[in-house]
């Protein structure tokens, strides 16, 4: 009979997953795929993450007012007019019915995900890279929030722009104009892509070919106010909570919680800050933002007066880019993390096995892991006096410290990749 003790010393058996999960192939692949958007879509449903729907809801609503004689012009004022190609398909294939809208919203995103997880296993050479291996975890960590925000097309076109960058240039240009249309932030990326002297032309033609066709026809369909009202609605924003500037007025909140700082949702649909420093906050963003610029194009011209830029460089400008507008800025929403995700996983299929990409990897996804837990586990308990109110506000915290190292460690490979240059 074995002994107590002998049971004791018998080592763990290893855990080993089945063959077709863990193998190189186009199926396993797909297997992978389809077990971790189970496991993301099942958050949803028993994380209780149902907030996440909100902002698909209301397109709905917005939609709804539209088709009722709202007019287009009054419509997600917010979101450049291009957005409507994104959103407006799956609520009429929806016979214009909210629930069967979201259900297509969502289909349409993991399409959208699986096309480029299939693109990044193909710039893997066709094997279980960093780049596949870091999408596949990403998403999950994010959470169903990928599914229910459009952030992922305009993301997922800054990622298939960098794979364009150094072979095909005029379709990394003209696809950082489809990205600006949807989104505007990647407009401030094309700089990034003319630092390659050899093909700024092509980019340019790339870019300007098809942003002038889709801003003219913006222009025609919705005229000047409705093509500019996205600018104004952004720059009258006040300081989102979750910025990076309004930290340590929510950490101040967390001491004094009540009477002193307010959180409440304002005319813009976003959680803002009210109450002492609040104003002095927003006017530092305003002078992060210049000296961010500042930083971009020393960055820039450093990248620029190197021989031959490679697209490593390119992708870690592009992160160092991506990043320096999202902690300099005013707003800072949850599905902002999706902007760094598809970048990322396009720099690991132009630098394969590279520790720093690997390094920077590891900590996006604990980032995207702890932005879930912002939103939408602790989201609630966030905006009100309630027990887990500083857990989940030094949670927050940690998320935007996070966001500074990941900059940091971008602005140090860009400064690092041109010195070696000189």
């Amino acid at each position: 009979m074995t002994s107590s003790s002998e049971v004791r010393r018998r080592p763990l058996r290893q855990l080993e997953l089945p063959e077709a999960i863990v193998a190189q192939g186009r199926y396993s692949i797909a297997m992978r795929w389809l077990l971790s958007r189970a496991l993301t879509l099942s958050i949803l449903v028993f994380g209780h993450e149902s907030d996440v729907t909100g902002d698909v809801k209301y397109y709905a609503r917005s939609l709804h007012q539209l088709f009722e004689g709202g007019g287009l012009r009054n419509t997600l004022q917010e979101y450049p007019l291009p957005v409507f190609v994104v959103i407006l398909p799956q609520f009429l294939l929806g016979f214009l019915n909210e629930v069967a809208f979201s259900i297509l919203f969502a289909l349409s995103m993991l399409i959208v995900d699986a096309v480029f997880t299939g693109f990044l296993w193909r710039g893997d050479r066709r094997r279980r890279g960093d780049a596949t291996n870091l999408w596949l975890w990403f998403v999950p960590a994010i959470g169903p929030l990928a599914y229910f925000r459009f952030d992922l097309v305009p993301a997922i076109l800054a990622g298939g722009a960098i794979l364009a960058a150094i072979r095909r240039p005029a379709l990394a240009g003209a696809l950082t104009a489809c990205g600006a249309a949807l989104k505007l932030w990647p407009v401030v990326m094309l700089p990034a892509f003319l630092i390659r002297q050899g093909d700024r032309r092509r980019v340019l033609a790339g870019f300007f070919g098809v942003g002038a066709l889709i801003g003219g026809v913006a222009l025609a369909v919705g005229g000047v106010s409705r093509t500019v009202s996205p600018l104004h609605w952004q720059s009258a924003r006040g300081l989102q909570i979750e910025s990076i500037a309004a930290t340590p007025l929510m950490l101040a909140r967390m001491v004094h919680p009540v009477g002193t700082w307010e959180v409440r949702l304002s005319q813009y649909k976003a959680f803002e800050i009210f109450g002492p420093g609040v104003h002095l906050a927003s006017q530092l963003t305003s002078v992060l933002t210049v000296l961010g610029g500042l930083l971009l194009m020393t960055l820039w011209w450093r990248a620029h007066t190197a021989p031959a830029p490679s697209a490593e460089t390119l992708g870690w400008i592009f992160l160092a880019t991506a990043l320096i507008v999202t902690v300099t800025n005013k707003t800072l929403s949850p599905q902002y993390l999706l902007w760094l995700g598809g970048p990322a996983a396009a720099l690991a299929v132009r630098a394969p096995a590279n520790p720093a990409v690997r390094t920077f990897a590891r900590v996006l996804l604990v980032t995207a892991l702890a932005t879930q837990l912002v939103f939408p586990v602790g989201y609630n308990a966030l905006l009100k006096t309630h027990s887990l109110m500083p857990l989940t506000t030094l949670d927050l915290a940690a998320r935007n410290l996070l966001l500074l190292w990941l900059t940091w460690y971008a602005v140090r490979q860009v400064w690092i990749q041109t010195r070696r240059t000189e």
